[in-house]
């Protein structure tokens, strides 16, 4: 019964492209993985749990090779805010991306460099920021043993133009990833993040993460993850959890 469950789930999601899966077991999971895949994204973000306010979304993502280097990806979020004064529904801010990876030749040391643009398609302000921001990042990464690996980047973010009412928004993030993926068809990762409020200066935040996942099948995978304010004088969240569902077109 199960079987068929996963089996429906992928017909109504992919459509006709789930005739383009084929057999392998690249995970795109290690960052430099340059890997074509379709994804449901659904999330929960506790922001404050005392005073009730949260923020739910399901988020529709794509990322396309171009060549073994490039790639390009879409992110679009529906998205909900709850508060005890007023709730609302609707599109959050979309993100489009380019890509460049080097995978790792000798074996053991890759890079990349991303542009990511946040799009102020946000149907309420509750729902995004209101600003075009653009977000350039870069890492590097280090593989161990087999399956097991480190990563260490940096992103900066910045709004272009938007709402002049709305803050502006400068701001850069460190991210730690290390991570283990299994020839047993799973991985686990832990991301360490570490943000910097350069508008504000002197707020920081850090948030631990862990990511568990398993391919359910030759072209599917599924993950679930967590994370939650760590420590640091800028607060965004109390907590958030998701779940993932991602189809591997290969």
């Amino acid at each position: 019964m199960k079987k068929w469950i996963l089996v429906l789930c992928c017909a109504l999601l992919a459509g006709p492209a789930a005739a383009q899966i084929q057999r392998s077991y690249h995970y795109g999971v290690v960052p430099t993985e340059n890997i074509t895949t379709f994804e449901v994204n659904p999330s929960l973000t506790t922001i404050d749990d005392s005073a009730g306010i949260s923020s739910s979304q399901v988020t529709l993502k794509t990322y396309r090779v171009i060549n073994p280097r490039y790639n390009w990806g879409v992110e679009v979020p529906l998205a909900r805010y709850e508060s005890p004064e007023k709730s609302v529904s609707g599109l959050g801010d979309a993100l489009v991306s380019m890509s460049w990876l080097n995978p790792q030749s000798d074996g053991e040391f890759g890079y990349g460099v991303k542009m990511e643009m946040f799009v102020p398609t946000a149907t309420d302000k509750r729902l995004g920021t209101g600003k075009l921001q653009a977000s350039p990042s870069v890492f590097i990464l280090r593989k161990f043993f087999d399956g097991a690996y480190a990563a260490l980047g940096y992103k900066y973010y910045i709004s272009v133009v938007g709402d002049h009412a709305r803050d502006d928004i400068n701001m850069g993030r460190v991210r730690l990833n290390v991570g283990y993926t299994s020839p047993n068809e799973w991985w686990v990762l832990t991301n360490l993040y570490y943000y910097m409020d350069y508008e504000h200066s002197g707020l920081a935040e850090f948030i631990p993460e862990v990511e568990v996942g398993t391919l359910v099948n030759d072209g599917t995978a599924f993950y679930a993850n967590a994370s939650t304010h760590g420590s640091g004088n800028w607060k965004t969240k109390d907590w958030s959890i998701s779940i993932g569902f991602k189809l591997l077109y290969l």
